[in-house]
């Protein structure tokens, strides 16, 4: 099956990656040749939002993502990641222009109203956008970090791939090395 799409876009935190992230990485690749995963705030980690970092997180994606038509990188906050601008969306298409030579023809998300204030009218025409509903799978980053903080595997395995199940012990360890973590 012919590709519609060059290069698919998605962008998120991934504090850490989950099955709901996967769906939507799994839905560019079917449309793209190639799919490039920025993990934005990039330059974070330590805190309650943002506790993982970029190294970590990159690493859990890999694992799941080993292909070739999947690219991984990191995109810094402009502001702060609760920038809603077009001055965001500006930064976050010359950025992937930068590092990868094109910019995306795709950008795929889920559900998210505030991702509407990113892109100007002008910018939003070179490019189409999907946005996938949540409800299929009905979990959140913040609730798998409060699995590792319990130390509900069972769980928190409901949930996320099982090519990073043997990540358990390191990612609840680097978790909890945080104060504002702590049981």
């Amino acid at each position: 099956m012919e590709k519609k799409f060059n290069l698919g876009l998605v962008l998120g935190r991934f504090q850490h990656l989950h099955n709901g992230h996967r769906e939507i990485v799994d839905i560019s690749r079917k449309l793209c040749q190639k799919t490039l995963i920025l993990i934005g705030s990039c330059q974070e980690s330590g805190t309650l939002r943002n506790p993982f970092e970029f190294e970590t997180r990159k690493k859990v994606i890999s694992r799941v993502y080993q292909e070739n038509d999947v690219l991984i990188g990191g995109l810094h906050d402009l502001t702060n990641e609760n920038d809603i601008s077009f001055e965001w969306g500006k930064y976050i298409l010359e950025n992937v222009e930068k590092m990868y030579g094109t910019k995306p023809d795709l950008m795929i998300y889920g559900k998210d109203e505030s991702r509407k204030g990113w892109f100007s009218n002008e910018d939003s025409q070179n490019f189409s956008e999907m946005i996938v509903a949540r409800n299929k799978i009905q979990i959140s980053a913040t609730e798998l970090r409060e699995c590792l903080v319990q130390n509900d595997k069972e769980r928190w395995k409901q949930y996320v791939p099982e090519e990073i199940w043997d990540m358990y012990g390191v990612l609840r360890e680097e978790l909890l090395k945080l104060e504002c973590y702590h049981e």
